[in-house]
């Protein structure tokens, strides 16, 4: 199943297939094997890149959950991007494991999740 993020100006388009879209009630982040956060991508209610380093994710329980890269990504908040995509392939957004696409076409990986509120 393909998931496809898009984040423009701090907004989370998000879009998924009707499977994603069940009747179960969704689990919001879960602990996976080793003890990686995945974000559950039908619950994000809004994304934004915050510094070239840090996006926060916005869930839509109210709970915010911080993404500090693996390593810097310049083009992340500069004028000429300010947005970026992420193509997932499960309804999960995991630590560590995914990468986002500046409009500019530098790829850059996720690193750790935390819990701020």
């Amino acid at each position: 199943m393909k998931k496809s993020i898009k984040i423009l100006a701090g907004s989370a388009l998000l879009a998924s297939s009707a499977l994603a879209l069940s009747a179960a009630i969704p689990v919001q982040a879960q602990n996976t094997q080793g003890g990686t956060i995945c974000l559950n991508v039908t619950e994000i209610r809004s994304s934004q890149a915050v510094d070239n380093r840090t996006i926060v994710y916005r869930m839509k329980d109210g709970k915010v959950w911080r993404n500090t890269l693996a390593t810097p990504c310049p083009d992340l908040v500069s004028q000429a991007a300010g947005s970026y995509s992420q193509e997932l392939h499960t309804d999960y957004l995991c630590a560590n494991t995914q990468t986002i696409t500046v409009t500019t076409g530098m790829v850059c990986r996720l690193g750790a999740f935390t819990r701020v509120n």
